[in-house]
């Protein structure tokens, strides 16, 4: 916390504080004095304290917010490694090749160019 923000809060604490004895002073009995005038010196001294406060949370930089999205696959049944290949030009992919793309997985070939949602097979 920077020594201007302890500054801040300190005075907007010393106004609150004024501007609430200001409030409790409006309502004592016989003190000679206008009560209407006591309390708004008392919301203008809150509301001034008040105002400081926001101010200073107001100029906080908001914290960096990072976000990691992590996406896994998940195969049902017994999956067997083998080399894939392009179904329009026959040329074998590597996994620079494959990509997820809302939820589907997506195979690019890079020599034809051509694009395919990889299907999943059931084994029955």
């Amino acid at each position: 916390m920077s020594a201007g923000k302890i500054v801040g809060y300190v005075i907007s604490g010393i106004l609150i504080f004024f501007g609430v004895l200001f409030l409790l002073s409006a309502f004592a009995p016989d003190t000679g004095v206008n009560p209407v005038e006591r309390l708004v010196v008392g919301v203008i001294l809150i509301g001034i304290g008040l105002a400081i406060i926001v101010i200073i949370k107001m100029r906080e930089p908001k914290p960096e917010q990072k976000v990691v999205v992590e996406q896994k696959i998940d195969f049902s049944g017994d999956i067997e490694l083998e080399k894939l290949q392009c179904k329009n030009c026959g040329a074998e992919l590597d996994k620079k090749s494959i990509t997820l793309a809302q939820g589907a997985v997506v195979v690019s070939c890079p020599y034809c160019g051509t694009s395919y949602q990889m299907v999943e097979e059931p084994k029955w």
